[in-house]
């Protein structure tokens, strides 16, 4: 497997762990676990505060081991709140696209962990 991945920055994560495969892995697993748990509860129809928490608090998890499309995407669904016209829709459809988008991810990631 090369160092290069789309999905995430091998550059931005080796950084973080300096050659330490271990620490890599076990932010990879760190990484998965949590992201799976934040989309179980993303759904459009959630409060204001819990729709906003979550796409924060997954941006967060992506951007630490280098997803930036991940991020922005949810950067993106960030700010779908309020009175913003077709909120509903609009939350639904990015919604698709965090999930498509974080399952390519997860599955880089279990693929830096078990390969790299």
């Amino acid at each position: 497997m090369t160092k290069k991945n789309l999905l995430i920055d091998w550059d931005h994560l080796e950084k973080y762990v300096v050659g330490d495969d271990a620490l890599r892995d076990e932010i990879l697993t760190i990484f998965v676990e949590q992201a799976a748990k934040l989309m179980a509860q993303f759904d459009a129809a959630q409060t204001d505060e819990g729709w906003r928490t979550t796409a924060h608090t997954l941006k967060g998890a992506a951007r630490g081991v280098g997803a930036w499309d991940l991020g922005a995407l949810c950067e993106e669904a960030e700010d779908v709140i309020g009175g913003v016209p077709g909120k509903r829709e609009t939350r639904s459809a990015l919604l698709i696209s965090i999930r498509q988008k974080l399952h390519a991810t997860i599955g880089a990631a279990k693929e830096l962990r078990d390969c790299a």
